[in-house]
């Protein structure tokens, strides 16, 4: 207890257990060795934050778990939802432009973004003929969530103005990219709500939807733009 080191695996300095105190206790390892660790609130072994490769490893872990469990509900929202949506048609009746933060409006949509990101992503991407289902969650995780979000700001910004053309919604690649760095949840979701009209979609948590056949659409969109003009 009177020594100070920069980590909990650096305090017995080769001396063993007699050096591991304080902040800090030896856990005998199943073969004879042993560590010094970090104690947690309950005064049992914890991660050190101080230490890189152990806070590298909660990072590794995190992350493991967050794409495990993202994977379990990617599954059943495809077999759900998406295999239920029409890909939106090469001639349509544009649907009205919504608001930055339309999600905020919309509960459903605002969850599904909030838990599930990379999935409303890939939903948008399938519809809109940009990149199939599967690849789309696969790299949207990976980019998103690990330190390569730099690329993967690059790749949202020109795959979302695929999207907005497909929707025939006028948009710059410089806005695209400046509305997914400072609010990429938000673009998300309004991109979401914008493919869902096109495509007369109604999703709801959880996996459910509702497809309003083509039709009826197109004479509903025709309808609110001219309410809107």
């Amino acid at each position: 207890g009177g020594s100070v080191a920069a980590s909990c695996a650096s305090c017995p300095a080769g001396h063993g257990a007699a050096w591991c105190n304080g902040d800090c206790t030896w856990v005998d390892g199943p073969f004879g060795e042993g560590k010094c660790e970090l104690r947690n609130l309950a005064g049992m072994p914890g991660l050190d934050p101080s230490d890189p490769n152990e806070d590298f490893a909660s990072s590794v872990t995190a992350i493991a778990i967050s794409a495990i469990v993202m994977l379990a509900f990617a599954c059943i929202y495809k077999r759900k939802v998406v295999r239920e949506l029409p890909e939106i048609p090469e001639f349509h009746v544009m649907s009205n432009k919504l608001s930055l933060f339309v999600c905020l409006t919309q509960l459903h949509t605002c969850l599904h973004v909030a838990f599930c990101m990379p999935v409303v992503v890939a939903k948008n991407y399938n519809a809109a003929m940009v990149m199939d289902f599967w690849p789309s969650c696969f790299f949207t995780f990976l980019l998103t969530y690990t330190p390569l979000w730099p690329l993967g700001l690059l790749v949202r910004t020109i795959l979302a103005k695929k999207v907005q053309d497909t929707v025939g919604h006028e948009t710059t690649i410089v806005k695209t990219c400046i509305r997914n760095l400072f609010c990429m949840p938000c673009d998300v979701g309004r991109e979401s709500a914008e493919v869902d009209d096109e495509i007369g979609a109604e999703i709801k948590c959880c996996c459910k939807v509702h497809v309003t056949p083509r039709l009826l659409n197109e004479v509903e969109d025709v309808k609110n733009r001219m309410c809107d003009d």
